[in-house]
């Protein structure tokens, strides 16, 4: 962190420095106000007041010498002006970033007045933020807004340590996601690489987490998702063949991944099992029977009832059906435990044969 001091500042009279310091709180929460009414749709005369009271914390930091906080403040003011005079159209993510933004500028002032080291860093990166905000095209101007909000929120001032899950609108910061956050996000991206993939999980998961809340033994259902990820990750990195069955390179490939990481136990012994056989006769560890984990074998139906699907898709959602289901059903006893195939059967006739599932 570069710190500094501002000598002319630290020159003025107390009660001067206090009256700039209440000035600015109360710009600062009128600009927290602003935004919250705001939420309820853009208004011209809001977004004045809001555009004023920015005015007000630059104003402010102007007339005691304040250079560094007048340049952050300028910038943001700067980009309340577009927004105002309708060169760029309102959004509450303009609103949430410019909270952010002054609630930053508002604790380096809070550290000034109480002595403590101002990072002057911070006040640079933020004004190299707002400019890209202004100057990245309207496509995709909300989205860098987006990641500026969790940059800025997380302390590191860098949007490139920020993604936006683009499937399900938000975004999160690499430094602080949640494992759950980092791995869709990887299975978002594997979607856009790869068409079939996102077919693949939609099928797989549905049905997956279908047959597991079916079980007498079922697993919490972020373990069964985070399993399905890092399987495609496995058939993205190691091709899957024709068979409608995954190798036992992927299969460690997917496992070893998850063991590799605390809090996806379950997850990578589920993987580890889907090309262990009901009757004994499957690989690695040639379990049978109550040996192999129920939700190792839903999921390994799941698998193969989606590349089953896949592989037949160009007949139509019927045809490509039935022949998933038949392939399924000439396992059982021997791939499949007798019981998984009559809830998988029962599944197809409530779930399936009359809603199009994908």
């Amino acid at each position: 962190m570069n710190t500094v001091t501002f000598d002319a500042f630290d020159e003025l009279d107390d009660e001067i420095k206090q009256e700039f310091y209440e000035d600015v709180l109360a710009a600062i929460k009128d600009i927290n106000e602003c935004a919250s009414i705001l939420e309820a749709g853009a208004d011209s005369q809001v977004i004045d007041r809001m555009f004023r009271a920015l005015h007000t914390v630059k104003g402010n930091c102007n007339m005691v010498f304040l250079t560094q906080f007048v340049d952050a403040s300028h910038k943001l003011e700067d980009l309340f002006s577009d927004i105002r005079s309708g060169e760029i159209d309102y959004d509450d993510i303009y609103g949430n970033f410019a909270v952010t933004a002054v609630n930053a500028i508002g604790q380096q002032i809070d550290n000034l007045i109480q002595r403590q080291g101002v990072d002057i860093d911070s006040l640079m990166r933020l004004e190299n933020i707002i400019d890209r905000i202004e100057q990245t095209e309207q496509s995709s101007r909300l989205q860098i807004a987006e990641k500026a909000i969790i940059a800025i929120q997380d302390g590191h001032y860098h949007l490139e340590l920020v993604a936006v899950d683009q499937e399900h609108g938000t975004a999160f910061s690499f430094l602080d996601a949640t494992d759950m956050e980092f791995f869709q996000f990887i299975a978002d991206q594997q979607s856009r690489a790869d068409p079939q993939h996102e077919n693949f999980i939609l099928i797989c998961e549905s049905m997956a987490l279908k047959l597991n809340a079916m079980l007498g033994r079922s697993i919490d259902e972020e373990q069964l998702k985070v399993a399905i990820i890092f399987i495609c990750l496995s058939i993205r990195f190691i091709p899957v063949n024709q068979s409608a069955s995954l190798s036992i390179e992927q299969i460690f490939f997917a496992s070893g991944l998850l063991a590799r990481m605390s809090s996806w136990g379950i997850a990578s012994e589920v993987t580890l099992q889907i090309n262990e056989n009901h009757n004994g006769s499957g690989a690695p560890l040639a379990l049978a029977d109550e040996q192999i984990m129920p939700a190792a074998q839903a999921l390994a139906l799941a698998i193969e009832f989606s590349l089953s699907v896949l592989e037949n898709q160009s007949l139509g959602y019927k045809a490509s059906l039935f022949a998933a289901v038949k392939t399924i059903n000439a396992k059982k006893e021997t791939r499949f435990k007798a019981r998984l195939i009559e809830r998988f059967n029962q599944l197809i006739k409530s779930d399936y044969l009359n809603t199009q599932m994908w």
